[in-house]
């Protein structure tokens, strides 16, 4: 049954019963191993196995990627760039930098690489997959790391190279793609200008919106809380849209830095004007717009990984997930050790947990979805995908849980 077509009725009782679900996970699953989150995403890959032998009789819910791409991640980069200080990710800027720029184009060649060899494909729709696949999500971590007392600048290198790593994978995937499917020739300076371009036009552009969002409520001051939070909404959405639709560059990190931005000047303002209640009804309503969000994605994310057919080897998937968690290794440790010979330490747990930290999620699953229908390697490319993010977000965040459980990190909490 087509929810489409179901009509209102159906999607008010759909939506209720997915709020009534996620509450009773989010209560009952506080001191599981698996964070509410996972919980979720088993939730919705059990509804999509369902919805394989009793599709006539249950609504049809699909994880479309123009959704996750244009309305999920800028609300949730922009839910997780308003709790970031800028004179924190400045004094961390070396390791997130090497990471999510750096260690992103290095995943892809780790990944695809091997990919390419295994599947017998060209090298290039290889990097594609790679390209897909080095996009990292710190949602399940971060629920885990709330649990525990963690260092503030490991939090920080989890979140930021997630944040800005979203950015330049699918930057570099876009890159590849067209390569692939619009004829283009490959010239080394013309990808690094488009990359530059792409991540330094986004960082001026969201200085820039979140400087005038701040201005505007700073003049137009109202006494009701419709606008300011309206304003919120409006410029994490309205950011994603002009960098990436209209400039074409990085909507993730000019969302990010217009959140940044936003939220230090809102903060300066809060101090000047002592409106501690106003900060709080910032903070309350972006903390329930991330969750919500956060769960209906988990929720869509596991519904299309029950309900895809999986017409391929099991030992492509495992080969697939093999070079994920060992790609994921050599960079951290590798990198890590490259680090250090610049002057930036991170000590050994820190690196083992930056690895357990490396799952995947649904900017990976969206960024396949992107590729067009007649695709040769897109059914497979789907397959591999959907079981990397299943494996990574529901096996390592409880290994993360264990580890930091049974480990004293060291640095400031």
């Amino acid at each position: 049954m087509n929810i489409l077509d179901a009509g209102l009725p159906i999607w008010i009782v759909v939506f209720c019963l997915c709020l009534l679900f996620f509450t009773g996970i989010q209560h009952y699953t506080r001191k599981s191993l698996l964070p509410p989150e996972c919980w979720i995403l088993l939730g919705g890959l059990f509804y999509g196995i369902l919805s394989r032998y009793f599709g006539d009789y249950l609504p049809l819910i699909s994880l479309g990627h123009d959704v996750v791409i244009l309305l999920i991640l800028p609300v949730l980069i922009f839910a997780a760039g308003r709790s970031v200080k800028p004179q924190v990710l400045e004094s961390e800027a070396i390791p997130i930098g090497f990471f999510s720029l750096f260690g992103v184009v290095i995943t892809m060649f780790l990944i695809g690489l091997p990919i390419a060899y295994m599947l017998d494909i060209p090298l290039m729709h290889g990097l594609l997959f790679g390209a897909a696949i080095s996009a990292t999500d710190p949602a399940a971590v971060t629920a885990i790391f709330n649990r525990f007392t963690v260092p503030e600048r490991l939090k920080l290198l989890v979140e930021g190279e997630s944040l800005f790593n979203d950015g330049t994978a699918m930057v570099l995937f876009a890159l590849v793609a067209g390569f692939l499917f619009q004829g283009g020739m490959f010239h080394l300076g013309n990808t690094i200008f488009a990359i530059t371009w792409s991540l330094v036009g986004a960082f001026f552009l969201g200085v820039v919106t979140g400087w005038c969002a701040s201005f505007i409520i700073k003049i137009w001051h109202e006494h009701h809380n419709f606008f300011p939070l309206s304003l919120t909404l409006v410029l994490a959405l309205g950011t994603f849209l002009v960098a990436e639709k209209l400039l074409h560059v990085s909507g993730v990190v000019a969302v990010l830095m217009a959140a940044i931005v936003f939220a230090r000047k809102q903060r300066l303002r809060e101090q000047d004007e002592k409106h501690t209640d106003k900060a709080r009804l910032f903070g309350s309503f972006w903390d329930y717009i991330s969750t919500l969000i956060n769960s209906f994605l988990f929720f869509f994310l596991g519904v299309s990984t029950g309900a895809h057919p999986y017409n391929l080897p099991l030992e492509f998937l495992m080969g697939a997930l093999i070079f994920v968690i060992l790609s994921r290794a050599i960079l951290v440790y590798v990198g890590g050790g490259a680090l250090r010979a610049v002057g930036t330490k991170l000590p050994l747990s820190w690196m083992n947990v930056l690895t357990l930290g490396g799952v995947r999620g649904a900017v990976s699953a969206a960024l396949i979805l992107l590729l067009p229908h007649d695709y040769a390697h897109g059914e497979t490319f789907l397959c591999l995908v959907f079981g990397v993010i299943f494996f990574s977000l529901i096996v390592q965040p409880p290994l993360m849980a264990l580890y930091l459980k049974s480990t004293k990190l060291p640095g400031k909490a």
